[in-house]
Parts: structure tokens; C-alpha cells; sequence
């Protein structure tokens, strides 16, 4: 018979992928699929998406385990037709119907990856390839066993064992990047927060008015979302980005909206923000969160953020240090809406104020220009009519 086996192979799921998690496999070996059927669930950058079969046949080999980071274009799978078995190359004869006849993994490599391999004692099937096709190469072998020495030398000498009080559970691929991504941008950005306090007794009126007569039922975070576009426009710097020695001077406003979910936190990003209405854009931050809640947002939905928008009010937080979303260089952080006296003219009464707080890369923007924006917005907030125009 002619061997027509099909692989199944890591997707690129956006410009920047490099690697992806496979979470889970939806077909187990010798399942029928058809040709865009959904077989298996990698994860990246947060975002999870499902694989789907490039033909119809019989899922013939399961080549990456779950919970294993490969690149993209390494082979996961292979698809075979009925009756077709796989070759053996060192490795698993399996047939249709799922029987094992070694307990080998089918693996692609060059004769010296394989010789380097067996001397170090080394599984080939744990080796993700990077040669043409997937193959295994030198190169691949000496970074496996270079990896390997070095973990065992950040290993702990003593590692505390399970006990009924205290469980230790491997990070998901969402909090390993997350965890990442926050490390780096505390290390490579000097942080500076600036709290200014706004009355946002008129913005709360003017929300009432808006939800009576409009469709549209709008949010805090969209009243505040536009509103930071308009104060971005006059304040541009605060758009821009840093990259090795280059300052990056964005365009355009790629608003990012901070979406708590159940393990972790996403950030999707509304493109061009800075020529949408604030209909539209209440109208993209609904539609945003509630796919990034149901996991249905695509790669480059969130990519390519120049400054974003995170709201804690509901929790009734005060006032807070938000952590820079890189390569951006400013987060705004949204705290509750509270009631205080304040004097009016020669009277006190009652007013409705929040805190809002900016961190800041201080290697891009000085406190000035971080005060200039506060302001700015500030004044847009206790002037909400201009959010409408």
C-alpha cells in the first residue's frame, strides 16, 4: 500500500506565534474525522483554539502529548485512510483501529540526532522538531539535554511534598503567561503611578440620560474609554511605545479593555479606537468580552494594544497600581465611583468622585506629560457632553 498518511501539525495562529500548548486532544487513535472537523485544542497567548483535521480518515497516531509546548508546524498527529497502517521508522506500527504493536513513538529525526540521542539516553518522542517537516535535528537534541542540565540545576535542593494542607499544581499555559509577561514588564519598565481624583457627579447624570432614550446601554468603561481616546489625541506620547532604542510613535489608538475571567485576566483590543464613536465602541467592548469570556476571541484580537483601560470600581478598590501591558507604556486603572462632601461655590453638598490611576514607562513619559493626560481626561469626565460629539 502507499503510505498517504496526512500530519496534523502546530498552527500558527497569529503573526508572533512561535509555540503553542496542545490543552487537549478531542479524538483519541483510531477515531474516524472528516476533513475540518475539530481534533484537538492548542493554547497561546491566552487564547485558545481548536485544530482542525486537514482530511477525512482515521486519527492513525497521536504524536504530542496534552500539556506539551511544541512550534508551530511540528507534527501533532497523523490522519491515515481505513485500512492504511503507518510505516515502521523506529517507531509505533499502529493500525485503524487503535492497536499499539510498540510502545515507540513515530518520530522523524537525521541519523546524527538519532546517534546523539542514544548516547545521552535520550527520548526521541519528547524532542519537538524543527527541521523540514518536523524533523528532529542535531541541534534540536543538543538544546533538549541542554535545557534538562539546566533545569536540574535551578531545581531546589528540597521540594516540599503534597500534604493535606498544601498542593502544588503546575501553571496553565494562561497564568504561565501571564506571570511572564508581568515579570518582564516590572523589570524592563520603571514604573510611576499618578492618582488624580475626578467628580464624576455630571458623568453619572449623563449616563442616566443616555440609557433612558438610547438602544445602546452604556457602561462606565465606555464612557471612560472614549473619553481616554479624546484625551490621548491631544496627549500622543502617552500612545507611544519603546523598542531597543527606537520610540515607537503609534498612529493609531488600539484600545485594550482588561477582561477578568475565571483563571486569569485577557486583554482584547479595540483597533483604531481613536475614529469609532462612542456608540461603536460600546458596542466592540461588549461584543469583546463576552467572546474573551466564552474563550472565542481570535489571536490578533488581542494584539497590537498601544494603551489600556482596567476597572476595578466594582470591587471597591480605591485606588491601585496597575501593571503596565507591554510593549505599551501607560495603563489606566478605573477604581469606584464613591460620595463626599465638597464645596460648591460658598455651599458643601454631596458629590459622586472616583480615583483614577496611572502607571506610566518613565523612560518614555516624565510626570508632567502623565499629569497633563490625567488632567485632560479630568476635565473631559466632569464635562461629559463632549463624549457624544
Amino acid at each position: 500500500m502507499v503510505y498517504m498518511a496526512v500530519y496534523i501539525v502546530m498552527p500558527k495562529l497569529g503573526l508572533t506565534m512561535q509555540e503553542g500548548t496542545l490543552t487537549k486532544w478531542l479524538k483519541k487513535v483510531g477515531d474516524k474525522v472528516t476533513k475540518g472537523e475539530g481534533v484537538a485544542e492548542v493554547t497561546t497567548e491566552k487564547i485558545t483554539n481548536v485544530v482542525e483535521s486537514p482530511a477525512d480518515g482515521i486519527l492513525g497516531k497521536i504524536l504530542v502529548s496534552e500539556g506539551d509546548v511544541v512550534p508551530v508546524s511540528t507534527p501533532i498527529g497523523i490522519i491515515l485512510a481505513e485500512g492504511e497502517k503507518l510505516p515502521v521508522e523506529d517507531a509505533t506500527e499502529i493500525d485503524t483501529t487503535g492497536t499499539t504493536k510498540s510502545q515507540e513513538r513515530f518520530v522523524k529525526a537525521t541519523p546524527l540526532a538519532r546517534k546523539i540521542a542514544k548516547e545521552n539516553n535520550v527520548d526521541l518522542s519528547l524532542i519537538a522538531g524543527t527541521g523540514p517537516g518536523g524533523r528532529i535535528t542535531e541541534k534540536d537534541v543538543r538544546k533538549y539535554i541542554e535545557n534538562k542540565i539546566n533545569v536540574k540545576k535551578e531545581s531546589p535542593a528540597v521540594v516540599e511534598e503534597d500534604t493535606d494542607s498544601v498542593k502544588r499544581i503546575p501553571m496553565d499555559n494562561m497564568r504561565r503567561v501571564i506571570a511572564e509577561r508581568m515579570k518582564n514588564s516590572w523589570n524592563n519598565a520603571p514604573h510611576v503611578t499618578e492618582n488624580i481624583k475626578v467628580d464624576v457627579t455630571e458623568l453619572v447624570k449623563f449616563r442616566e440620560e443616555l440609557n433612558k432614550f438610547a438602544n445602546e446601554k452604556f457602561t462606565y468603561t465606555d464612557l471612560i474609554a472614549k473619553a481616554c481616546v479624546l484625551a490621548i489625541k491631544r496627549n500622543p506620547v502617552i500612545n507611544w511605545s519603546i523598542e531597543g532604542d527606537y520610540i515607537i510613535q503609534h498612529e493609531m489608538i488600539n484600545l485594550g479593555i482588561a477582561v477578568a475571567l475565571e483563571n486569569g485576566l485577557i486583554v482584547p483590543v479595540i483597533k483604531d479606537a481613536g475614529s469609532k464613536s462612542l456608540t461603536e465602541i460600546s458596542k466592540m467592548i461588549k461584543d469583546l468580552s463576552s467572546r474573551a469570556r466564552e474563550n472565542r476571541l481570535s489571536p490578533e484580537e488581542i494584539k497590537g494594544g498601544t494603551f489600556t483601560i482596567t476597572n476595578l470600581g466594582m470591587y471597591g478598590i480605591d485606588s491601585f497600581t496597575p501593571i503596565i501591558n507591554p510593549p505599551e507604556s501607560a495603563i489606566l486603572g478605573v477604581n469606584r465611583i464613591y460620595k463626599e462632601p465638597a464645596v460648591v461655590g460658598d455651599s458643601i453638598c454631596i458629590r459622586q468622585v472616583m480615583m483614577l490611576s496611572l502607571s506610566f514607562d518613565h523612560r518614555l513619559i516624565d510626570g508632567a506629560t502623565a499629569a497633563k493626560f490625567l488632567m485632560d481626561l479630568k476635565r473631559i469626565l466632569e464635562n461629559p457632553v463632549v463624549l457624544a460629539l
